[in-house]
């Protein structure tokens, strides 16, 4: 919490000028009732940027980013939410509350608590700045020797600032410690010192490594990977801890520095290491980042795919088994979006299985780097789909001409294909008995009618999933009964009580970090579910202080045009997404009897797959009658008046 009081930031709120804060970063036209521009979250090359004077809000319609004015103000100038309270009271003379409560004066545990982050940025600034002075110190000489070994400039140094730590126990202990008069607490709390685990005291996490510091989107420190100097340290790469600033599963590593080049190409390089994203932007290939050591995961994703409209991901992991390994991960993050066209995922191998940053070496210092560059360069171009790196990967190392392998090879293809739409799978049916065949035209078309035949028995045998579309429907279902039960008041109790003793759960996390917070506000204050506004008020104010809250929920909070009239119809809308939340137990019932099912059909027990069959067939028909329950709230709706005003 800010530990400002609520009435002074709603009258803050009310003070400001939207229209004239964005004005400052933004140049509007007026377009009707609204101004447009281009929005200053994304590289937008047409207007999508929309501020309503109105209702003090705006929203980007191609990035989603949205909110109020104190949103706007935190997103832009990288402030937290008591800092853009006060830096707009400053604005619009609105004199700072005194004290906050009874017997504490404002500023003192509260505003500590509410710096907590930046205390840590700014330690994590100061260990990566001495972390560079040791760099250039004679300390730092052998490890000035091994970068420049790499090929990397000073300019490179400076841009990614590159450092080293030395190899004492307590060498950034006595700078931050000692010399800066940080607090061991912070220290230990941003990763970088370790407490004994006998006695009292801590020692430095990082000793004689390269630092290569982690930034943040906004290019802060977050946290760091240090590279053992010399082949004998253990790990090889050693990165800060979790804390409250470093997620690895969340961080891209290079993002900060990438994500122009990433919008101007329109395409995003996601390869292995550290020293990979390096040596690509130092040869000028700037849309490259990386994954923290680990497969990328659906968030990294999410996050990499806001910067290109084409949706094109492009991965170049190690050839080695690991590497393999990290790629069939990463594929399968992403591979149903793949499927459905959502994402254009394309594979990387660079020859002998070399990573980006050896591909590069080599061509450097003995000859000119570019055609290296303009080699690479083509080679992203021409990388293949992931099918076809899958079917590469099923092929490889087996010899077709033994009945083995063959049949290996044609059992893992037909249930690689099975998964692909009609026009997709006839073009890789074809493809794939091409491969087969090894050339023999008559053998590839028997091959190919072969393989459509076991494809079809493969999805016949199969019990067809019934199209669940939870990625859609059911958010869509879930996002608009948390929209009309906010923005509609009349309609909170119903829907609190339905959901209660119906005894129905949101299916996606966000919902139900929501759904938990309304209930707790509902449960201190009951009077909030009658009162319209001062509910909504509360939320926003509350998730303006969590930046990822935010961004998850910005658009039940603030609805746009579309939402409303999808809305207008409240009372159908509510009854349609009860029942696709109750459709979904069924459904997930569904899964686990063809879970079941698959496990006993890959195993050849035919009995047990019968038994199974019949409890797939039961929830079907259950599934079916539900979902034409949902059509005729659907039917209902599109009969029913448009509510007057929304």
């Amino acid at each position: 919490m800010s530990g400002l009081p609520p009435d002074f930031i709603q009258l803050v709120r009310q003070k400001a000028d939207l229209v004239e804060v964005v004005a400052e970063k933004v140049v509007l036209r007026k377009q009707g009732k609204n101004f447009v521009g281009l929005c200053p979250f994304h590289n937008d090359h047409k207007p999508s940027f929309q501020v309503s004077p109105s209702k003090q809000i705006y929203k980007c319609f191609s990035c989603g980013a949205g909110g109020d004015v104190l949103r706007f103000v935190m997103q832009t100038e990288h402030l937290s939410f008591a800092e853009a309270v006060r830096h707009l009271a400053r604005r619009y003379h609105i004199p700072l509350p005194t004290r906050h409560t009874e017997t504490q004066p404002l500023g003192s545990l509260d505003e500590r608590e509410l710096s907590h982050r930046e205390k840590l940025l700014e330690i994590l600034a100061m260990a990566a700045d001495f972390y560079r002075h040791a760099l250039r110190s004679q300390l730092g000489s052998a490890a000035r020797q091994y970068l420049h070994s790499r090929h990397l400039s000073e300019e490179t140094l400076q841009k990614f600032q590159i450092g080293f730590a030395p190899p004492g126990w307590q060498s950034l202990y006595e700078y931050l410690v000692n010399h800066k008069r940080q607090p061991v607490k912070l220290l230990e709390e941003a990763g970088l010192l370790v407490p004994r685990q006998q006695g009292s005291g801590h020692y430095d996490r990082f000793r004689n490594r390269i630092m290569l510091p982690i930034f943040d989107v906004q290019g802060r420190v977050i946290g760091f990977a240090g590279r053992a100097l010399g082949e004998s340290g253990q790990p090889k790469y050693l990165n800060s801890p979790e804390t409250e600033l470093f997620n690895k599963s969340q961080v891209v590593y290079g993002l900060n520095f990438a994500r122009d080049a990433i919008a101007k190409a329109d395409q995003v390089l996601v390869v292995e290491g550290y020293f990979d994203v390096i040596a690509l932007h130092q040869a000028g290939v700037a849309y490259a980042v990386a994954a923290m050591g680990t497969a990328l995961t659906p968030h990294q994703v999410k996050t990499l795919l806001r910067y290109t409209q084409s949706k094109r991901l492009i991965l170049n992991f190690d050839a080695d088994r690991a590497g393999l390994n990290a790629a069939n991960r990463a594929i399968e993050a992403v591979e149903e979006q793949a499927r459905r066209g959502e994402i254009e995922l394309r594979i990387l191998t660079l020859p002998e299985g070399k990573d980006a940053d050896e591909f590069l070496r080599e061509h450097r210092g003995s000859a000119p780097l570019t055609p290296a560059v303009a080699e690479l360069q083509t080679l992203i171009e021409q990388a293949p789909l992931w099918l076809d790196w899958r079917i590469e990967q099923v092929l490889a190392g087996r010899d077709l001409s033994r009945a083995t392998d063959f049949q290996q090879a044609r059992q893992a293809l037909v249930q690689l294909l099975a998964g692909l739409g009609g026009q997709w799978r006839s073009l890789y049916l074809h493809k794939v008995a091409e491969l087969l065949s090894r050339g023999n035209g008559r053998l590839s078309r028997d091959l190919e009618e072969d393989l459509r035949r076991a494809v079809r028995q493969y999805r016949w045998a199969k019990p067809q999933q019934p199209s669940l579309n939870k990625g859609s429907k059911l958010l869509q279902s879930e996002s608009h009964l948390l929209q009309i039960f906010l923005h509609f008041g009349e309609y909170r109790r119903e829907i609190r009580q339905t959901l209660l003793e119906r005894e129905l759960q949101f299916s996606f996390r966000p919902h139900r970090e929501l759904w938990q917070r309304i209930l707790e506000l509902i449960s201190a204050q009951p009077e909030l579910e009658e009162r319209g506004e001062t509910l909504l008020t509360a939320l926003r104010t509350l998730c303006a202080q969590d930046e990822q809250l935010n961004e998850r929920l910005s658009h039940l909070l603030w609805l746009d045009e579309n939402t409303r009239v999808a809305l207008m119809r409240p009372q159908m809308v509510v009854r349609a997404a009860i029942a696709n939340m109750e459709l979904e137990i069924r459904q997930k019932r569904y899964r686990y009897w063809t879970q079941l099912w698959d496990q006993a059909f890959s195993e050849g027990n035919t009995a047990l797959a019968a038994q199974y069959q019949a409890g797939i067939q039961q929830e079907y028909q259950a599934i079916q009658a539900l979902q034409r329950q949902v059509q005729l709230s659907l039917e209902d709706m599109s009969e029913t008046p448009l509510a007057e005003d929304l």
